[in-house]
């Protein structure tokens, strides 16, 4: 399973949800995809990213997924391009200046996280595998600078770090290039996965949080979420597996907590953590 934590990313900005533009034209003809409905449990990335890692909701303290999983004799791999995680206490986790050690073009940009996937998968001494790719691709207020060049499909773009400063059109072209990008991502890492012949796979995408594009007078994120609009808490959440007999069911609008199950429940990890009804899979 390889989960990827998405930045900022909001579900009504990707054509798999409907949108009027092409943001998603390599996901959108990959077979095995499923969209489904979910929303954040919060508005800011330390507290999304902590609820895609957690079992459920509560105030006291639970064992965080990869934590939890490691400890349980899976091999799990963290890389990141971003902040914000819990501690981990996994012995593979790579962050932004490791990762860009050995790289050559483009570094700065997040499919830096997708090297030698396919052979990290392939090299693990263990029959089950999770890798967590924490992306920072939406993160603004410089959503420009968030994708390389041949991803700007849309134009003109704002260049602005006041984001009042540019037109809407502008925001929303420099914001929809991000999930241009994303799309290129995580066609590259089910590639990848499509691949590997030593295992079932699969993708798992979900985002930390949405972003505002100015609708209220609101931009990026971070409003409680008493009084947070929807554009900060509708979040996509994308599913891919290599085999089409691996059954999704047919949920309403799911949260973030759906993740730890879900991968539980696909690398068949026995546990008395685990609900059933948390799983997107079917048993």
């Amino acid at each position: 399973m390889v989960l990827v934590i998405g930045e900022s990313a909001r579900r009504d900005h990707f054509s798999l949800y409907g949108y009027n533009r092409n943001t998603n034209p390599l996901l959108t003809n990959t077979p095995n995809i499923t969209a489904l409905l979910a929303k954040s449990n919060a508005t800011y990335t330390t507290a999304g990213v902590k609820a895609i890692l957690d079992s459920q909701e509560s105030d006291d303290l639970y064992e965080i997924l990869p934590n939890y999983l490691y400890r349980t004799g899976v091999d799990v791999t963290w890389r990141s391009t971003n902040w914000g995680e819990p501690p981990l206490h996994i012995s593979k986790q790579y962050f932004a200046e490791a990762l860009r050690e050995n790289c050559t073009q483009n570094c700065q940009y997040d499919h830096i996280l997708l090297t030698n996937l396919k052979e990290v998968i392939e090299q693990s001494g263990s029959n089950k595998v999770l890798v967590v790719l924490h992306t920072s691709t939406s993160h603004g207020p410089e959503y420009n600078k968030k994708y390389p060049a041949e991803f700007e499909t849309f134009t003109p773009v704002c260049n602005q770090v006041e984001l009042a400063h540019c037109t809407h059109q502008e925001l929303l072209n420099a914001y929809d290039n991000t999930i241009v990008y994303t799309d290129y991502l995580l066609h590259n890492v089910i590639d990848q996965l499509k691949s590997v012949s030593t295992f079932e796979t699969a993708l798992l995408y979900v985002s930390d949080h949405g972003e505002s594009l100015g609708e209220g007078g609101l931009y990026m994120h971070g409003v409680p979420m008493a009084m947070a609009p929807r554009e900060q808490y509708e979040i996509p959440f994308i599913v891919w597996t290599s085999s089409a007999n691996r059954k999704i069911k047919n949920v309403q609008e799911i949260d973030q907590h759906y993740v730890f199950h879900s991968v539980l429940k696909f690398l068949d990890v026995q546990s008395p953590a685990y609900k059933a009804d948390k799983s997107i899979f079917i048993d």
